[in-house]
């Protein structure tokens, strides 16, 4: 069988298994329990934590069924000569999500954004710190997502559809993923246009943006650990920080429906980066390429 083939055959088994491990579990949950009490309450984390790891179960199982082994599972934190990402890793999220916030507050007005509790110098002071903290510290809760899809999927999926072709792909396939918690009002509640057909699709858009930063961070460290930090750091409402700053506030977390100009407006600084990160990744693929013909021709001389 051929490397394409294997590895084709491995991303089937890998898929197959990340979406089934998580959405049978989700279904049944939502429909015996109800989404908002087995997800948001820790009565039932004896399930519920399981399934947020699917993809990295998928991932060791996929080997031990295609007999692939245990080499490169990036758990190797290399620290030496890296610790620029895993700053980046930390800090991208709140940076990109005040330029956001400034977005939104140009544009939109205050009036966008409702205020949940006024804050002073100090009280704002204290939220960033406790979200530029406990952000990092939550990786061990998207360790789960990143050892499958940035771990394995992207490594199987890179050599057969191209760089730009696997943040797409893996994009879309991370969103589809959310689909069940999506459609049971994770990420934006229930009442918006298009209900919940809108609300995975915006999940496939943020997910492929987001996607594309976490794919650079792994493939410059060859580590999970810098993914990871960024999701936690995403997940953990870090964007809060420019609103926080801006606002003298913490903003109410509403489900407001999808508004394709704000969104599209606010979502620009992380648009930009992940097109950045994705021509660093094209440049560096092509600089692999050419370096052995380049030193084959050299040989030659």
């Amino acid at each position: 069988m051929s490397n394409k083939k294997l590895c084709a055959k491995r991303l089937v088994i890998f898929l197959l298994l990340a979406f089934g491990l998580a959405w049978i579990p989700w279904i049944i949950l939502n429909r015996l329990i109800g989404y908002h009490e087995w997800f948001e309450t820790s009565h039932y984390a004896l399930f519920s934590i399981p399934t947020l790891y699917a993809p990295a179960i998928a991932n060791l199982l996929t080997r031990l069924i295609t007999k692939e082994g245990f080499s490169d599972l990036k758990l190797h934190l290399r620290l030496k000569g890296h610790l620029k990402y895993y700053l980046a890793a930390a800090l991208l999220i709140p940076l990109l999500g005040i330029l956001s916030a400034a977005l939104n507050y140009g544009f939109f007005g205050a009036d966008s954004v409702q205020i949940q509790t006024k804050l002073d110098g100090a009280g704002k002071l204290a939220a960033v710190l406790s979200l530029l903290i406990t952000a990092p510290l939550a990786a061990f809760n998207t360790f789960g997502e990143e050892f499958g899809w940035r771990a394995y999927m992207n490594q199987k999926m890179e050599p057969l559809l191209g760089t730009t072709g696997t943040v797409l792909a893996g994009g879309i396939l991370w969103g589809v993923w959310h689909a069940p918690l999506t459609a049971a009002g994770h990420n934006f509640g229930l009442d918006y246009a298009g209900y919940p057909f809108t609300g995975i699709l915006a999940m496939a858009v943020i997910c492929t943006v987001n996607g594309a930063i976490l794919m650079w961070l792994t493939k410059r460290t060859d580590s999970v650990y810098p993914a990871a930090i960024y999701h936690a750091c995403n997940n953990n409402g870090s964007q809060l920080i420019g609103l926080i700053l801006l606002l003298n506030g913490i903003p109410e977390i509403t489900a407001a429906p999808p508004d394709p100009v704000r969104d599209t407006v606010t979502m620009l600084p992380f648009i930009l980066t992940a097109g950045i990160v994705l021509i660093l990744m094209l440049r560096d693929a092509k600089q692999k390429k050419t370096a052995p013909i380049a030193a084959e021709n050299q040989a030659t001389v």
